[in-house]
């Protein structure tokens, strides 16, 4: 056997690329002259990327639903490239079905504020509440079972803060996160904020650290950790979180006509047709919509 293969360990493997990742992204992170923020948060949508599955993109732009409620703008929007179609608007501004979309984060430089990190949550927020069950009609693209975020975590959008510099000491960000969390219903809660080589906090359930809010019942801190593997955290609880949201094919009829009958209607019965009507429809009592009436 391969001294290699004799001396192999799966934590050892994991810790080397844990130090990959962590080196990889902070050089990348690194501000150049005359760089832009946008240009930081670009490294930030591509390395978590790389870490997902192809049929996942990420993006960034707004969010809505069929009821015509809009996001704010998110740095981070990651959809199901298969089902959720991306609309772009004048300057290359983009928007995207809420029923597609499984995580949204927004990529801040720094929060030194308790103002600053509401600022973040609220921007979160604004498209954890839009209405994925499309007015309760939504049917999950993968199960056969109805979309209903208020009350299962699997069918809400995955929320996150990456905070690359500065940010507030753990005990302050603890505070303003939870006032946020008394502050507004279970399922448009955020799932994670993560200060970048410093420290994450999420959600705790009875098996330790849980990024789902409807079974939590306290804020989970991580901080004693190495960076890297504060980092391998945040990336696994991410990808976890996306892969398994469930989406709900996009409906053009419900965004574009709802239950309106925008076109004339021509009854078969009122012209000749060489077949004839099946039986299942001779049953069926016609819609009192505008009739075609032959000569």
């Amino acid at each position: 056997m391969d001294t290699q293969l004799k001396d192999f360990s799966i934590s050892a493997l994991i810790e080397d690329e844990a130090e990959r990742l962590a080196s990889s992204l902070r050089q990348r992170l690194i501000p150049h002259s005359g760089e832009l923020g946008t240009a930081r948060e670009q490294v930030i949508r591509d390395f978590i990327q790389q870490q997902l599955p192809r049929r996942l993109a990420v993006s960034s732009g707004f969010v809505f639903d069929v009821h015509g409620h809009v996001s704010q703008q998110m740095d981070i929007v990651i959809h199901d490239a298969e089902v959720c179609p991306v609309f772009q608007a004048a300057g290359g501004v983009k928007f995207f079905p809420c029923e597609g979309v499984v995580a949204v984060g927004q990529v801040k430089t720094n929060i030194t504020s308790a103002t600053e990190f509401e600022d973040a949550l609220q921007n979160l927020r604004s498209a954890k509440k839009l209405d994925r069950s499309g007015g309760g009609e939504n049917v999950s693209s993968t199960k056969d079972e109805p979309i209903i975020p208020l009350e299962n975590h699997l069918h809400q959008m995955f929320s996150f803060v990456f905070v690359i510099n500065r940010c507030m000491k753990q005990e302050s960000m603890c505070r303003g996160f939870y006032e946020h969390l008394w502050q507004n219903p279970r399922h448009e809660w955020p799932n994670m904020a993560f200060a970048f080589d410093q420290y994450f906090l999420t959600h705790s359930c009875t098996r330790g650290i849980c990024p789902n809010p409807m079974d939590a019942f306290a804020i989970g801190l991580v901080d004693q950790v190495s960076n890297a593997e504060l980092l391998l955290w945040f990336i696994r609880l991410l990808t976890q979180a996306s892969v398994s949201t469930q989406t709900a094919c996009f409906s053009y009829y419900k965004y574009m006509q709802g239950n309106e009958q925008p076109c004339t209607v021509f009854p078969y019965e009122n012209m000749p047709v060489s077949s004839p009507i099946p039986e299942h429809l001779r049953m069926i009592p016609i819609p009192n919509w505008s009739r075609y009436e032959p000569e």
